[in-house]
């Protein structure tokens, strides 16, 4: 009876997500693949694909990725300054718009993007000591992109209550 209940908790919470769990964008091409999340202030959030590359040892810069999107999706808006020149660019993200989601400038405090990482094969998130020009992107690696919030990205609904559903199983056999 418990197990009956608690898998029908875990179906309503993976249909109330919704969009959670997306498939991401694709655009490019290429034999390799990179990601790029983005989460605006106001919660909404994207996932692409960007493919590149004519060998699997192809690498793009991180600022590529973002400009790909630019170019290749007719509702993504990037605006940026080039604080380098054009032989050593150093880009800075101004806005992103995506949808009807807008967020740009610095409002203070948190209010700017804030840039993470995920190598292929890596678990977690990290915020790197340069910017996207200088970010070298192979295949399977990740960019994220926050707005307004300094912390690293955080896994989308269905996979926290997936989670707490394993949690919550293994405490039962454990204990039952």
């Amino acid at each position: 009876m418990f197990s009956r209940r608690l898998m029908s908790i875990i179906v309503v919470l993976a249909l109330a997500s919704g969009g959670a769990v997306a498939t991401p964008v694709s655009v490019g091409t290429g034999v390799n693949d990179a990601g790029v999340y983005i989460e605006w202030s106001d919660g909404f959030t994207a996932e692409f694909k960007v493919c590149f590359g004519q060998s699997s040892s192809d690498t793009v810069t991180g600022a590529d990725l973002l400009l790909t999107l630019d170019s290749a999706l007719a509702d993504f808006t990037l605006e940026y300054t080039n604080w380098g020149s054009v032989e050593e660019p150093d880009l800075f993200v101004d806005s992103i718009e995506y949808l009807g989601h807008y967020n740009g400038g610095y409002g203070g405090g948190e209010d700017w993007w804030h840039y993470w990482l995920k190598d292929a094969g890596e678990t977690g998130w990290t915020s790197p000591l340069y910017g996207m020009s200088s970010r070298v992107v192979g295949d399977g690696d990740m960019d994220g992109w926050i707005y307004g919030r300094a912390g690293a990205p955080v896994p989308e609904p269905t996979t926290v209550a997936l989670l707490a559903s394993g949690v919550i199983l293994l405490r039962r056999r454990r204990y039952g």
